[in-house]
């Protein structure tokens, strides 16, 4: 894990043969929820892929959690934003944009609350085993590679920060656990500060990798161990997120949940 500028300083090495993603998605409110305030972008073709669990009263956290979507498609779609510095950077000053609206519209409107998280997996096409991981709040990105689920990220919220720094194995679980109130509670957010203050983490991109990226409606339910073997069983990447939804719904969906999977296919 690392800063922004710190990854734009330690760029990779040369990459192998290209590869390509084949990508599914789906988002829904869940079976509690009156509303779905989740979104999510995904360009295969331009290896960009993220999602987005907004928050805040009325449509504060749909509007929240869209905007940022609306200018990482904006900034993707500038011309000329081909080489993959460039793009990374372009990824940052999108969510830097769209927490300057988001604050500036809840103020306008009175939420107190208004924002959400982001979860961007970003490759390179011109080299295409390189890559980059972008994270806020608790959304998160997994990746499925030779037989074993790795998750990615590491939640923003006040139990699982007090519970890194935690030397006591079990205190650190209780306080990293999803029944406790303390993981709901976010330490990031795009729309709650001056700045974003997104993680950043550099990675490589293999054939036969397999990535999920989701919003907390789904790992809230399912194990890390439960999601990372429905990706690995799964053919395709439809399959993959309808074996996930399917587990989300059976575990009551109380939250709206949005899933983005791709697999890495070698050209």
């Amino acid at each position: 894990m690392s800063g922004f500028w710190d990854l734009l300083k330690s760029f990779f090495g040369s990459a192998e043969g290209p590869v390509h993603f084949e990508a599914a998605s789906v988002s829904d409110k869940g079976l509690v929820r009156p509303d779905n305030q989740d979104s999510y972008l995904m360009r295969a073709q331009s290896f960009f892929l993220a999602v987005a669990d907004g928050m805040g009263g009325g449509q504060g956290g749909a509007l929240a959690s869209a905007w940022i979507c609306e200018e990482f498609a904006r900034r993707l779609d500038a011309p000329g934003v081909t080489p993959f510095r460039l793009r990374v950077a372009q990824t940052n000053a999108a969510l830097q944009d769209a927490n300057a609206r988001v604050r500036e519209y809840a103020e306008a409107n009175g939420y107190k609350s208004m924002g959400s998280t982001a979860a961007v997996l970003l490759a390179d096409p011109e080299r295409s085993r390189r890559a980059v991981v972008a994270h806020v709040g608790d959304s998160r990105v997994y990746r499925w590679r030779n037989g074993r689920g790795q998750l990615l990220t590491r939640d923003h919220t006040v139990g699982s920060e007090i519970g890194r720094a935690l030397t006591n194995a079990s205190q650190a679980q209780s306080l990293q656990s999803r029944s406790n109130p303390l993981t709901h509670i976010l330490t990031r957010a795009v729309g709650i500060g001056f700045k974003v203050r997104a993680e950043w983490r550099k990675i490589d991109v293999r054939p036969g990798d397999r990535f999920l990226l989701c919003t907390d409606g789904v790992h809230d339910v399912l194990s890390d161990v439960q999601i990372a073997s429905l990706i690995g069983r799964a053919k395709t990447p439809a399959q993959a997120v309808e074996s996930v939804a399917e587990k989300v719904v059976a575990a009551g969906a109380p939250d709206n949940y949005t899933i983005v999977c791709a697999f890495t296919v070698k050209d």
